[in-house]
């Protein structure tokens, strides 16, 4: 892979933004094995996967503990980790444009410079943990975009964290930066709903969970919503807490769907 560390000038945040992008390349490995797998031939474009991180984290997070590189690879597909903050992926309302920097400015930056795939059925988008949230979040949002959005441990109902230790936790300057009210997009069981009635094509999306894991209850909501609505969700529950240890292994459940 090519790991590219990449910083810009962002319109949408109105500040310097910083993401990692993976190309896949040739590696090592494929010479000493001489595998032929041509990654510059012409007019090749890669599918592409946007990778989110949770929440207090940023964008060296999976590269830092998970071997997302190494698999990524395997499925010769490139990998954007952009950093959010604690934004939630959503336009807060006292702070920056997540949202739209994730969903339209941040694509058509790529696609200018990357050899990216710009067809709707090679671009997906996943993430944990609050990027979970996120991936559900830009994939409501921009339908036409995504074929595909995953999420593990993903806080799916924002209105659980509120009795939770984990939400508890959270910084105040996030929570009154984020509006969860019910007739929000930024609540996904009410988006759902109402994208549902536009009769917009939904992109497929997958979701696992720890059973263990405080968010838990979270996604189930997530889940009995769309079953209420029809919505198709590919739906895995595995033994595990919320840590690093369960997304390591499941990221590459998440690749082998995609």
């Amino acid at each position: 892979m090519a790991h590219i560390d990449c910083s810009f000038y962002s319109p949408s945040l109105r500040k310097n933004a910083h993401l990692i992008v993976y190309i896949p390349t040739t590696s090592a490995d494929d010479y000493l094995m001489e595998v032929k797998t041509d990654y510059f031939e012409k007019d090749k474009r890669f599918p592409v996967l946007y990778l989110l991180h949770g929440s207090y984290g940023d964008c060296t997070d999976w590269h830092r503990f998970t071997g997302i590189e190494r698999y990524a690879q395997e499925k010769e597909i490139a990998v954007v980790m952009p950093s959010a903050e604690n934004s939630s992926y959503t336009n807060m309302e006292h702070g920056e444009a997540y949202l739209t920097y994730i969903t339209e400015e941040l694509p058509e930056f790529l696609n200018k410079i990357f050899p990216f795939s710009r067809k709707r059925e090679d671009t997906f988008i996943a993430g944990l943990s609050m990027g979970g949230y996120g991936a559900f979040r830009c994939a409501l949002e921009k339908t036409e975009l995504y074929g595909k959005a995953a999420s593990l441990s993903g806080a799916l109902d924002q209105s659980k964290l509120a009795d939770m230790p984990h939400g508890r936790k959270m910084p105040k300057s996030y929570v009154g930066a984020v509006g969860f009210q019910h007739d929000s997009d930024n609540n996904l069981l009410n988006l759902l709903e109402k994208r549902v009635c536009e009769k917009r094509e939904l992109p497929k999306l997958y979701m696992t969970c720890g059973t263990e894991d405080p968010l838990f209850e979270a996604g189930e909501s997530f889940y009995r919503k769309a079953r209420e609505l029809a919505v198709p969700v590919a739906y895995e529950t595995h033994p595990g807490v919320h840590d690093w240890n369960f997304w390591d292994r499941y990221i590459k459940d998440v690749l082998c769907w995609l």
